[in-house]
């Protein structure tokens, strides 16, 4: 699904976790524990079956601050959930579009913001589309999580038409730190955001940090 295309409600519930960041085009494998999300996630259930994960800003306290997460972030769907007798559920999240916070409709037990999309835009798309190709070529000599990305993952990106799932697909795969995580996430301008993640990209393969 493309980020434009989501129909999404004015308010979601936000799930607050530190240093996690969810693209658009990509998955997030999650444990529920805490009572107040297990409440969040019958209601998530029960009504559209998505949430957002609020990255916490750094020094802050989230239990106590008005906003304790980036306003920018990305409205999640479960795509499959598994409740266990003891309460815990096991999900995967998928990220559907960049969304933006508001401000909250209620904080406890669990939050719910008010969110506005937050799609993204071409300055230029050619140039969107050639560095969503050398995106690919840089991958491919990426080790991300302890292997290199497949031919089949490859030539799957390669098909992809949209620059901007290729280069969140990349940056969910080879981006490690929350820091530059958040802020490739808060770039609208597609060009400039597949500009970072080449520079990012080609600095860690000459570094050897790959």
């Amino acid at each position: 699904m493309l980020e434009e295309e989501a129909n999404l409600p004015n308010t979601l519930p936000v799930m607050v976790l530190s240093g996690a960041t969810l693209f658009p085009h990509s998955y997030m494998p999650l444990f529920i524990f805490e009572q107040r999300y297990r409440d969040m996630l019958q209601y998530t259930l029960q009504h559209d079956r998505m949430f957002c994960v609020g990255n916490v800003r750094p020094g802050v306290n989230c239990d106590t601050h008005p906003d304790p997460v980036f306003p920018i972030t990305t409205a999640g769907l479960v795509r499959a959930c598994v409740t266990h007798h003891d309460g815990t559920s096991h999900l995967m999240l998928s990220g559907i579009q960049r969304v933006e916070i508001l401000g909250w409709e209620q904080v406890a037990p669990f939050r719910i913001a008010t969110i506005i999309p937050r799609p993204c835009f071409h300055s230029d798309e050619s140039y969107s589309r050639s560095l969503a190709l050398e995106l690919i070529d840089l991958g491919s000599q990426m080790c991300g999580d302890g292997q290199p990305m497949s031919k089949p993952m490859q030539e799957h990106l390669r098909g992809i038409k949209d620059p901007a799932a290729i280069g969140d697909v990349v940056a969910h795969t080879f981006v490690n730190t929350p820091e530059q995580r958040q802020e490739l996430l808060e770039i609208d301008d597609v060009s400039e955001r597949l500009g970072h993640l080449v520079n990012h990209l080609t600095h860690r393969l000459t570094s050897g940090d790959a």
